[in-house]
């Protein structure tokens, strides 16, 4: 990544750094709502309850297949801008990243003092997001399967039928949400002023 707070590309303290780009915070805080609602009146598809604030099924999924065609939106948004712009190599894990997992991982479970520092993402996001890559489109095509069992049986069968569709939806479900958990918890344990950039689009060196 070029840090762009200077003519040289090169990271200055004190000097703000463009670190998200205002599309991308856009497509974001798409992505985060969306999301949260896909989990929340999922659950109650998945388990109806009356706690879960829903009058009934049919409400919970109107509104899990609205979030869902804004999930759709961003992925297919992003994917496109990801391969105009480039910036899928800061997304994507490489060899550096692989090694330095291991010390990385000991300073996110507090085995170690000294805090790695990476240009924009640090191996743990890396690898949720390759992740997410593959999980969010396998939620997809398993929930439209679900959606229109009889027009789309042929879809279903790839999953090995609609019993394991239902059951390969909710597990890709259950590993997104722990995925949505470390993201977060990766977010909160690195530099606080590189959180505020999703927000402000910056981010402050010291």
């Amino acid at each position: 990544m070029k840090w762009q707070n200077n003519l040289s590309g090169i990271r200055i303290k004190g000097i703000p750094v463009k670190r998200h780009r205002g599309l991308l915070r856009a497509m974001h805080w798409v992505l985060v709502p969306a999301t949260f609602s896909l989990i929340i009146n999922g659950s109650y598809v998945h388990k109806p309850s009356r706690t879960k604030s829903f009058n009934n099924m049919d409400t919970a999924r109107k509104m899990h297949f609205t979030a869902q065609y804004f999930l759709v939106s961003y992925l297919i948004s992003r994917a496109y801008y990801g391969w105009a712009n480039c910036d899928y190599k800061d997304l994507l894990p490489n060899r550096k990243d692989m090694l330095s997992l291991p010390k990385f991982l000991r300073y996110t479970i507090f085995l170690r003092k000294k805090k790695p520092h990476y240009p924009k993402y640090n191996p743990g996001q890396k690898l949720l997001f390759v992740q997410m890559a593959v999980l969010f489109p396998l939620q997809i095509l398993t929930g439209y399967a679900m959606y229109s069992a009889s027009k789309l049986q042929k879809l279903s069968r790839i999953f090995g039928g609609l019993g394991k569709t239902r059951l390969v939806h909710y597990l890709s479900a259950t590993v997104i949400t722990g995925l949505i958990s470390g993201h977060i918890y990766f977010a909160l344990t690195d530099d606080l002023a590189k959180l505020k950039s999703i927000f402000t689009g910056y981010f402050t060196p010291k």
